[in-house]
């Protein structure tokens, strides 16, 4: 539980950790009104590579107050300046997140967490974080198919891509 702002990391692709530093980071959660903040590790950690975990599709963690649940993938895609690439590398890793931010809700739900207290919403954030305000972008054909698989894979439709959180 956290009551100032930090910063979500994913050191080589192991368990995701919090950090007041903005060094490697990828997302950052924003507290200007100091309220507790959970932050939950969940791949490697929560959910811990196992036999009986096989079938999970993990998210990297889980960031929630009173109000919402933040289901967070990030993304540690490494681009290479090639535009096409790049764009491609972002749609595989888009497609991934999708279903490993829904595979975790379904995973909570089966243990019998009660998500209905809370809103819930996935983010897919890939790095790197930059220290402004990112733009507003009209969502696309793309994108609305990937809510809509989202919403039918976890009953859920909150899906988001950034680097910011704001809680």
């Amino acid at each position: 539980i956290s009551n100032v702002s930090f910063y979500l990391k994913d050191p080589d692709a192991g368990k995701c950790i919090i950090s007041n530093n903005s060094k490697d980071g990828t997302c950052f959660i924003e507290n200007p009104s100091s309220k507790d903040i959970n932050f939950v590790a969940i791949d490697e950690c929560l959910i811990p590579a196992t036999l009986e975990n096989k079938g999970i599709k993990k998210c990297d963690a889980l960031v929630f107050d009173d109000i919402i649940m933040w289901f967070i993938e990030i993304k540690e895609v490494q681009f290479s300046g090639n535009s096409k690439l790049d764009a491609q590398k972002r749609r595989n890793g888009r497609k991934k997140a999708v279903e490993q931010i829904a595979s975790t809700i379904n995973d909570f739900k089966n243990k019998g967490v009660d998500l209905s207290t809370h809103k819930i919403a996935g983010l897919i954030s890939f790095p790197p974080y930059i220290n402004q305000t990112n733009p507003i972008t009209i969502p696309t054909v793309a994108s609305q198919a990937l809510i809509l698989k989202f919403a039918n894979e976890c009953g859920f439709a909150d899906l988001y891509e950034g680097n910011h959180l704001l809680f």
